[in-house]
């Protein structure tokens, strides 16, 4: 093990070897991302029956993080106290922006092609078809996902009537689950630090009969058992903080995939919003008018 590794947590550890994990090691290691704060109230044996791994596994994980078995991951987090929280390397006082920029820009372009690379292309019609063709799409998303949700939420309100974003400010979910329908889509918004009882709610959902779609990221463990489509996002960032460009690559896609998929009655709802923006003059509409010429200026730089 390197110093480099030692000084880790145990997130950072596996963020670090995440990729080279075979198929069961990744899936414990995602049970170990998505139950950070209460990994030390956990023993061997639980853990590994929480993963639906062997004890064995969890002890050939633990070795390839650098640990000597799970007691010292426990003392770790009791020490640390700070699951969740980003932390990061502190970075060269002398390193430039460039190099800084760059790290940014190969981050993203790998995580939006990694990302697009795992999505299943009939999953993916699928969804477009759900979405289009759904009575009403219902968008559930909590802490950052409830930004995605509302971007999302947005782009397709632009296509389509009867988009909502749950949970409403100072609402509850229940009410509104109650009036869910098999005609309704539900899109999940579930990219890490997420809240650990989302998945209940998934399965709550899917036992009403209702079809789910699950936006997540790519370490998430079973989210085949609790959606019928499911879209991982590779977010990790340069940072102490994640990237969401993948997760808005996504979005961008579904929404325009689901124009072409309803193309005249898109047009149509797209032009009925447009005359509105000028009957109220919500939007500078001579900004939005002349952006081509905003192009034409980057293409000549």
């Amino acid at each position: 093990m390197t110093q480099k590794m030692q000084d880790q947590s145990i997130e950072q550890r596996i963020k670090l070897i995440y990729d080279q994990l075979s198929p069961t090691q990744q899936k414990l290691a995602a049970c170990i991302l998505n139950h950070q704060g209460d990994i030390a109230t956990y023993s061997a044996t639980e853990l590994a029956k929480l993963a639906d791994v062997s004890k064995s596994a969890v002890t050939r994980l633990l070795q390839r993080l650098g640990y000597k078995d799970f007691s010292e991951v426990k003392k770790q987090v009791r020490a640390a106290r700070r699951w969740g929280t980003p932390i990061a390397e502190k970075q060269p006082e002398n390193r430039s922006l460039s190099t800084l920029f760059q790290d940014y820009v190969t981050c993203d372009q790998s995580n939006i092609r990694r990302t697009l690379e795992s999505i299943n292309s009939q999953d993916y019609q699928t969804a477009v078809r759900w979405i289009s063709r759904a009575d009403k799409v219902y968008i559930i998303g909590y802490r950052n996902n409830h930004a995605l949700g509302l971007h999302l939420r947005q782009q397709l309100t632009q296509c389509r009537s009867g988009v909502q974003l749950l949970p409403l400010p100072g609402q509850t979910l229940g009410e509104e689950i109650a009036g869910f329908t098999r005609e309704d889509v539900i899109i999940i918004m579930g990219v890490r630090r997420r809240p650990s009882w989302l998945k209940n709610v998934m399965i709550s959902l899917r036992q009403k009969g209702l079809r789910l779609l699950y936006i997540t990221d790519h370490a998430d463990a079973n989210p085949h058992e609790i959606s019928d489509l499911h879209f991982p996002c590779v977010v990790r960032g340069v940072s102490a903080f994640d990237s969401y460009a993948s997760v808005m690559n996504l979005i961008s896609m579904l929404a325009s995939s689901v124009y072409q998929e309803s193309y005249d009655s898109a047009n149509e709802r797209i032009q009925t919003i447009e005359n509105a923006y000028q009957t109220l003059n919500e939007l500078d509409m001579a900004a939005l008018n002349n952006g081509a010429l905003i192009d034409d200026f980057s293409d000549n730089e």
